[in-house]
């Protein structure tokens, strides 16, 4: 008598599970890689760790800067500690916030929780400085470009 146990055959049922889902895997990592998107994360395009930077090309960087309630213009701290989103949060939804510049409200209403003490903003700007390569050292100043604005909703 043998005592392995007896091999059990997948059903159908559980054959045809596996495969859908393995199919709604691969349709959703297919739609990410076309539309150059992270936002099927962990299934989206990891494209940004992949593109190779050409040493004579163009560096092109976001980000933002705000008008607060005192009049100054400063920087936006794109990080956890600052707006809770970083850099790359806004680089890949660029285009929804150009296309919808008050989804920058959540920015400015986030900063106002982090940071209660400090000088509110009034205004948000998503710039963009792009710099010119020449053998991978940058050439001149940056070309800077603001991309979209809003005005902070009380």
């Amino acid at each position: 008598m043998s005592s392995e146990p007896a091999v059990r055959r997948i059903s159908r049922r559980g054959l045809a599970w596996r495969l859908g889902v393995t199919g709604v895997a691969l349709v959703i990592l297919t739609m990410g890689q076309l539309q150059d998107t992270n936002d099927y994360f962990p299934l989206g395009s990891l494209s940004q760790y992949a593109t190779p930077r050409d040493l004579d090309g163009a560096v092109r960087s976001v980000y933002m800067m705000a008008d607060t309630e005192t009049g100054e213009r400063v920087r936006v701290p794109l990080n956890p500690q600052g707006v809770g989103v970083g850099r790359a949060d806004i680089e890949s939804q660029l285009n929804r916030i150009v296309d919808d510049p008050s989804l920058l409200q959540a920015i400015a209403n986030s900063w106002s929780e982090l940071h209660p003490d400090a000088d509110p903003y009034v205004a948000l700007y998503v710039m963009r400085s792009t710099y010119q390569l020449k053998d991978g050292i940058q050439q001149g100043e940056p070309e800077i470009e603001q991309l979209t604005s809003w005005e902070v909703q009380r």
